[in-house]
């Protein structure tokens, strides 16, 4: 009924449930990961008043001391399942700080994983505080396809409005005051491209890949929103009602493990990170052509190829195998499958590297350098994910050994978050001093 309701107040965008489904899934992933929306997603930014710690949450991500107190007023006032825990907290929301507050935190990520009112909720009340006035917007300024709706709400998500300084920054009118729609989007796009590349922020200069897969849509003349799956981020996303690429929790095999054992809570404060209203994005971009280079043993080649990654030739048990790191990609890129080790729990024989770890190696290395110490051999757990060729061990980064402490360990971690990992493992996890463990979901 949301949609429907939308529909008939800004008919003059012509948006039909499918297309309004594909803006909201392709935002989704854009914010969380996740072509549903992880609701229960939770991280720490530095972005709060004064450059503070503060929590993000849910599947459009509010903010502490943004908007995320009248969310989980709205949770409350449902009486709820936590809505009772909860309550004594809305009054401190966004004046007293909670980011280190366990209680609440978990509290937030129990009513978004467990209860269906808190995703009820969370979908009421980003639909009314971005989806609704960008469609607004979009429809007061004569804007009509639904490609155009899509980069107007991603802005509104993103920066929370269309901002004045990227309008003056090219000559199209809008086309309510006779302009050309798709000469504005475009210039708009282009022109929102050039200010995050070159923002003086590293994290709001990593957030390009939504203008560059705005601007791949563009070029493939979308403007319909009909040529599926479209690629955000690296994840394909249609109008279907179940997720194409999982995100956080998409297995039961220590997902949502989290950034040095927090529970599914990654803090990124050290890495300078935004959050709503303040170009809240994911912390790492997953560039257009590297979409297109997707098949493993091209992106195996690629990984060779780059002086900015090192791949063990042995494993830190000193066994010496077929197995190691470097054997492994090379198999891959010669088309073979990856082999596995044959000691201790590992259970021998050969299994595909899959192109999502393949291809976040590759984005990875756009911004670091870094040593592979295991992929799909070694010895580990005996559910291990390396056996199925969807993990990965770093141990150096940008020339230091993994450990506590690393100045780029935080900012990194937060790149593979923003890579599709469910399951990030560091220093502070048990048996993970040393490295930093990153696993995506199995899909089967």
């Amino acid at each position: 009924m949301r949609g429907c309701c939308l529909l008939r107040s800004l008919a003059g965008l012509n948006l039909s449930p499918v297309q309004l489904a594909i803006c909201r899934r392709v935002l989704n992933v854009f914010e969380t990961g996740s072509v549903e929306g992880d609701y229960s997603a939770i991280s720490i930014f530095a972005d709060g008043p004064n450059n503070i710690r503060q929590i993000t949450y849910g599947r459009a991500q509010t903010t502490e001391y943004g908007n995320l107190r009248e969310l989980v007023r709205m949770y409350v006032d449902a009486g709820a399942q936590f809505s009772a825990e909860l309550h004594p907290f809305v009054p401190q929301i966004g004046r007293t700080a909670l980011v280190d507050n366990a209680n609440f935190k978990s509290l937030l990520r129990r009513a978004g994983a467990e209860d269906a009112v808190m995703r009820s909720t969370q979908d009421d009340f980003f639909d009314h505080r971005y989806l609704t006035p960008a469609l607004n917007w979009a429809a007061q300024n004569g804007f009509t396809r639904a490609l155009s709706a899509l980069v107007i709400y991603d802005s509104f998500i993103h920066s929370g409005r269309i901002l004045d300084l990227l309008r003056g920054r090219f000559d199209e009118r809008p086309p309510a005051s006779g302009g050309d729609e798709q000469t504005w989007i475009r210039q708009y796009v282009d022109a929102r491209h050039e200010w995050l590349l070159n923002h003086d922020r590293p994290a709001v200069r990593n957030s390009t890949y939504r203008t560059r897969d705005l601007a791949r849509e563009i070029a493939r003349n979308n403007w319909e929103l009909s040529q599926l799956p479209i690629m955000a981020n690296g994840t394909p996303v249609d109008a279907g009602t179940q997720a194409i690429a999982g995100g956080f929790a998409a297995d039961n095999e220590m997902a949502n493990a989290g950034v040095a054992g927090t529970t599914g809570e990654i803090d990124v404060a050290e890495a300078g990170i935004f959050g709503d209203n303040a170009y809240a994005a994911q912390p790492f971009a997953v560039s257009a052509e590297l979409t297109a280079a997707g098949d493993a043993a091209t992106l195996a080649s690629l990984i060779l190829s780059d002086p900015k990654i090192k791949l063990a030739t042995g494993h830190v048990s000193g066994v010496v195998d077929q197995a190691n790191a470097r054997q492994n990609i090379i198999d891959v890129a010669a088309g073979l499958k990856a082999a596995r080790s044959h000691y201790g729990t590992a259970p021998g024989g050969n299994v595909a590297l899959d192109p999502r770890l393949l291809r976040a190696i590759v984005s990875l290395a756009q911004q670091y350098s870094f040593s592979i110490s295991e992929l799909a051999g070694g010895s580990h757990n005996a559910n291990s994910r390396h056996y199925a060729g969807i993990a990965v061990d770093f141990n150096t980064l940008n020339g230091r050994s993994i450990r506590a402490g690393h100045p780029d360990l935080a900012a990194f971690m937060a790149s593979c978050h923003a890579l599709g990992v469910t399951e990030l493992l560091g220093p502070g996890a048990p048996h993970h001093e040393t490295h930093v463990h990153a696993a995506w979901p199995r899909l089967q």
